[in-house]
């Protein structure tokens, strides 16, 4: 069949309309598109954050990614709910918000962004993400009767499940990583320290001092993997402190002081989330030690006590002969503290720990009205009021020891029934009354959400 001239002139006339058509079609279709990306302005593509990560440690990140660049985000901009601190940067088409401080388990958060313009023109929008963080899981130190060994337990905080991670005749103290625990023991005359995986399948013991003698006290700091430990030779008054890092070679290193020799120390804690301790020596002095050796010794004083550093690392509590004082860990600078009446009483004060500057959750005594007797509380204390968190329910009981959860969320209360409670005191660490019980109570509104046998919890 051929095809007359005519016949080709309306088959290209009818081709070209139809390109046309499509042309127009697309172009609408890309029009309506750039005037809803122009009208709505920036959208949210993707957002990052490990919600493990933000109740463990602080100054975690979100990172809400829009589908273009977008231009400079002001913190006034950002509303965290439930409220935390943070702080905010603007890069391309990320915003990154940072929380300050660590935040709390179990908790729905929101970020939204207000306001948000791309760098190409000035349609605003709002973002938004939301995650959820994980609930608490608490490990506590159970000891055995009968003969039985001691273990250290996990469980969650509001389940009743529990299992046994590990377990060993007098275990003295433990430190909780992600995937395993730092356990000493010991017989008495001779400290051993393991690193025990958390399903208790792995066992490695780790190196002490080349030398008979006991580790007297043990703590590590979850953030740099770095234990560290007070040892005394058999025989011997005298305690070293020393530093096991579980990152690359595991060397135990004597801390050594602003004049190069090994601390004997009074007393000494980490600073949460650095690689430093603070360290009080025999003749009272105070100063802040690198661990890595990076930084210099930073000397910050004469004190009598250490009371404690606090949660957010920026604050040491400690008390001179006159006053308790609360020390800036950066600058060194001071100034005094005094505990806030209870039901407008001015309390006994007692053990503390400082969530930062401000903010305390300290044991009290106070008085009654003849001064004859006193009842013994924990408190929030915030420098002008104090707030009542736990008391012992019965007038016969006792407080043996408390904590705070890192993220200052909760406070774990150890108690016994009575003081006349028998003690084993040969423990060289932490030796407790039979029978103590911890009370887990909210910081928030001193409600009561768990209770347990067992003592030392780690979160």
């Amino acid at each position: 069949m051929f095809l007359t001239e005519q016949d080709a002139r309306d088959a290209q006339a009818r081709w070209r309309t139809r390109w046309i058509a499509v042309v127009t079609v697309l172009a609408v279709v890309c029009t309506a598109f750039v005037g809803l990306t122009y009208f709505q302005g920036p959208r949210v593509s993707d957002t990052q954050v490990d919600a493990s990560a933000t109740v463990e440690r602080p100054g975690q990140q979100l990172r809400v990614f829009a589908n273009q660049a977008v231009s400079h985000v002001d913190a006034s901009q950002v509303v965290v709910s439930p409220a935390a601190p943070f702080t905010v940067q603007t890069s391309g088409d990320v915003v990154a918000v940072t929380f300050t401080d660590r935040l709390d388990y179990d908790t729905d958060y929101r970020v939204t962004v207000d306001g948000v313009s791309s760098v190409y023109q000035r349609q605003t929008s709002t973002l938004e993400a939301r995650f959820s963080t994980p609930p608490a899981t608490l490990y506590r130190l159970v000891r055995g009767t009968g003969g039985a060994d001691d273990r250290i337990e996990r469980a969650g905080l509001r389940g009743s499940d529990r299992e046994t991670v590990w377990s060993a005749p007098r275990i003295q103290a433990f430190e909780v990583f992600d995937s395993a625990v730092a356990v000493v023991t010991d017989d008495g005359a001779q400290s051993v320290l393991s690193l025990v995986s958390l399903d208790g399948a792995a066992v490695e013991t780790l190196p002490v001092p080349e030398q008979p003698g006991l580790i007297t006290r043990f703590a590590a700091d979850g953030a740099t993997t770095t234990l560290a430990f007070s040892f005394r030779p058999t025989g011997s008054d005298v305690e070293t402190l020393y530093t096991l890092p579980l990152q690359g070679a595991r060397t135990v290193t004597p801390v050594l002081s602003l004049a190069g020799q090994p601390v004997e120390p009074t007393d000494w804690a980490f600073v949460p989330g650095e690689d430093d301790v603070v360290v009080q020596a025999v003749d009272d002095s105070v100063s802040v030690i690198d661990l890595s050796g990076v930084d210099p010794v930073r000397p910050l004083g004469t004190y009598s006590l250490l009371q404690g550093v606090s949660l957010d690392g920026t604050t040491l509590i400690a008390a001179s002969s006159l006053a308790s004082m609360v020390v800036d860990l950066t600058t060194g600078d001071e100034h005094p503290r005094a505990p806030a009446p209870v039901d407008g009483v001015l309390p006994f004060a007692g053990p503390l720990v400082a969530l930062d500057a401000d903010h305390v959750v300290q044991q009290v005594s106070v008085p009654s009205d003849d001064g004859l007797t006193y009842r013994t509380l924990v408190v929030a204390d915030d420098g002008a009021t104090s707030r009542t968190l736990w008391q012992p329910p019965s007038a016969t009981g006792v407080i043996e020891g408390f904590g705070v959860s890192p993220n200052g969320q909760y406070l774990a209360v150890e108690s016994v029934g009575a003081a006349t409670a028998p003690t084993d005191y040969s423990y060289t660490i932490d030796p407790v009354a039979d029978g103590v019980t911890t009370t887990i109570v909210d910081v928030a509104s001193g409600a009561v959400v768990a209770s347990y046998d067992g003592f030392d919890t780690a979160w």
